[in-house]
């Protein structure tokens, strides 16, 4: 493992050695580094309340307490042995905020239930499928308890498509630069919130840009640095409504 480096200023110039930073902290060759890449879909922005960046649309309902998801297709084919998804990965956090990740079989419109009970799920994806090679339905990802959608992996995509995320326990996130879209040659407010995991915490903005259309990246040089157990959320709202798509980069330290 590589112990040593220059600090991180954003650029892709800086190196580990003969290897660029950030290469070198994907491939796992920085010790107590690692890397996250959120991104993600909402084929309907409005222009009233701003609305998370994820398949499902409007504000991400965060979840309050762990419990257990159920998986569910709505298509038949996404089964066990079927031609669409057969088994799906899901990503997040339990109660203590550890990662947790849990592959369930798939049972076509018929829900499966989780082992395990997750606080927070921040990525979903269809790890082995039959010859469609991905999902045939629409995959949604509910709580047990209240039927609340979590996550959505749309027909085809194979993954979720959500720019949300919430820091581990034990590690700290640094945002390195986020990026936003539309469908529209229209006015675009994006911004990026956060809510530490403490009792009444409140939302804070860390980021608000305003676009017309078109594909736009931030490299950030002063570093966004977010701390364990913080939710992050990237959301919109467009001038009239319009498809929007957004992500960011975190390098994640250990603490």
């Amino acid at each position: 493992m590589i112990t040593h480096f220059p600090p991180i200023d954003g650029s892709s110039g800086v190196a580990v050695g003969d290897i660029p930073f950030y290469l070198a902290v994907a491939q796992g060759a920085v010790e107590g580094y690692s890397n996250v890449s959120k991104f993600g879909y909402n084929g309907s922005v409005g222009s009233g309340s701003y609305e998370s960046v994820w398949e499902t649309g409007g504000a991400y309902p965060f979840m309050t307490t762990a419990d257990q998801l159920e998986v569910v297709s709505a298509n038949s084919n996404d089964t066990s042995a079927g031609t669409g998804a057969r088994t799906v990965e899901l990503q997040g956090l339990d109660s203590s905020h550890n990662l947790l990740t849990e592959t369930v079989t798939m049972n076509g419109t018929t829900a499966v239930t989780t082992s395990g009970s997750f606080f927070r799920i921040f990525r979903a994806i269809v790890l082995t499928a039959g010859t469609s090679e991905t999902n045939a339905g629409d995959i949604t990802i509910t709580d047990q308890d209240t039927s609340t959608t979590r996550a959505t992996i749309s027909a085809g995509n194979g993954q979720t498509l959500m720019a949300v995320y919430t820091v581990p326990a034990g590690k700290t996130a640094y945002i390195v630069n986020f990026n936003f879209s539309s469908s529209k040659d229209q006015e675009m407010e994006y911004r990026i919130r956060t809510k530490n995991g403490v009792t009444d915490a409140a939302w804070q903005l860390k980021e608000y840009v305003t676009c017309r259309g078109g594909f736009n990246d931030f490299v950030k040089r002063a570093i966004n640095s977010v701390p364990e157990k913080t939710d992050i959320d990237m959301q919109a709202k467009a001038q009239s409504t319009s498809t929007a798509t957004a992500g960011f980069e975190l390098i994640l330290v250990d603490n």
